[in-house]
């Protein structure tokens, strides 16, 4: 997408190719003007007005009050290519990548990048990565060197091998593949968007140890878990209530002395974590929402699940969760050699465990 277009969003990783490219060229326009900002007009004794200028005429000098307001506009150009790179460059959360390519000149130096180019605004940064890597004389002389002649016929009779048998393989499923199909096989694509965007900051709350995380901060980033459902597909008709859910289930979790518990901080404390096990001959990959061992040395594995129950009976439908889930959740614990295991439920502030 566009750097305009990509406003307002983050993303892990942001590519911005073409740094190196300039503005398009256009004819230079009939007229440029300029209001001037001032006390009042000029015949009151101001300095307000409008500065107006025509292009020059064919075959004369340039205006001096045309080549003002062009240069006017050429460093407002400037600033917006700043603000740009800007934009662009806050749009990452964990990598950025610039992409630019530079000419050499006759002698092996590198050019300069173009005028009014967004790598001209960041080159005070950039210039130290462009060095070159070998002496410019060797890398002409090689690019003049005329390529020896390599190819060789073979000989008429020649047998080629016989070619082996295809070898099939299956990729081993990833993430929460089976999770998924378990926990959203009785709902839309909505639900499993907003477990998703739960998942995150669940994890963003236990990596920072529950610390600056309260209920004000929460309701201050719905707008953030707005972005996030929309952007991987919600429906803007469903995006409101989606992004009142994440609140919901955030704080349902912050103001739960069990969930405080989870996310706080332990010993050898690890989330979103991936493990590879193998069973029945066949390598699984899992991704286990909370690792954690308790003062007492148990080690847990707890797993968030974004239920929800809008009925009666609420704790019988907790133990149904509980027998749904029990063996997804031992073989997260055999994966990991734990020994307790429990069923997190931001949404409805349940808990179960049990000892594997």
């Amino acid at each position: 997408m566009t750097i305009h277009k990509a406003k307002g969003l983050e993303f892990d990783t942001v590519i911005v190719p073409g740094l190196d490219r300039g503005p398009g060229r256009s004819d230079p326009p009939l007229f440029l003007w300029k209001e001037m900002v001032g006390s009042g007009p000029p015949d009151k004794g101001g300095t307000g007005g409008l500065l107006l200028a025509p292009i020059k005429e064919t075959g004369t000098d340039n205006d001096l009050a045309y080549k003002y307001l062009r240069d006017l506009d050429a460093d407002a150009e400037d600033t917006e290519s700043s603000r740009l790179l800007y934009v662009a460059a806050t749009r990452a959360e964990k990598r950025l990548h610039l992409l630019a390519c530079l000419p050499s000149d006759e002698h092996g130096g590198l050019k300069k990048p173009l005028t009014h180019s967004l790598l001209e605004r960041a080159w005070p940064a950039a210039e130290e990565h462009f060095a070159p890597a070998t002496e410019p004389t060797r890398v002409n002389e090689a690019r003049r060197a005329p390529m020896p002649v390599t190819l060789k016929r073979l000989a008429p009779d020649i047998q080629l091998p016989k070619v082996p048998d295809a070898v099939r393989w299956t990729a081993p499923a990833e993430g929460r593949v089976e999770e998924d199909e378990i926990e959203f096989s009785w709902v839309g694509e909505t639900a499993r968007q907003i477990g998703t965007v739960v998942h995150r900051w669940l994890q963003r709350i236990a990596e920072d140890e529950l610390r600056g995380w309260h209920e004000k901060r929460v309701d201050a980033l719905r707008a953030n878990f707005a972005r996030e459902l929309e952007r991987r597909g919600v429906q803007r008709s469903q995006v409101s209530a989606a992004a009142d859910l994440v609140a919901m289930a955030l704080k349902n979790t912050l103001a739960d002395e069990r969930g405080r518990w989870v996310l706080g901080p332990h010993p050898q404390a690890r989330s979103e974590h991936r493990v590879r096990m193998l069973a029945d001959g066949r390598v699984s990959g899992l991704v286990i929402d909370r690792v954690f061992r308790d003062t007492e040395g148990h080690r847990w594995v707890v797993d968030f699940k974004t239920s929800r129950h809008e009925g009666a009976d609420r704790e019988a439908f907790l133990d149904r969760e509980r027998e749904r889930y029990m063996e997804q959740l031992e073989n997260y614990g055999r994966a990991v050699e734990a020994d307790r295991l429990g069923l997190l439920f931001p949404l409805l502030r349940g808990w179960r465990e049990w000892e594997r």
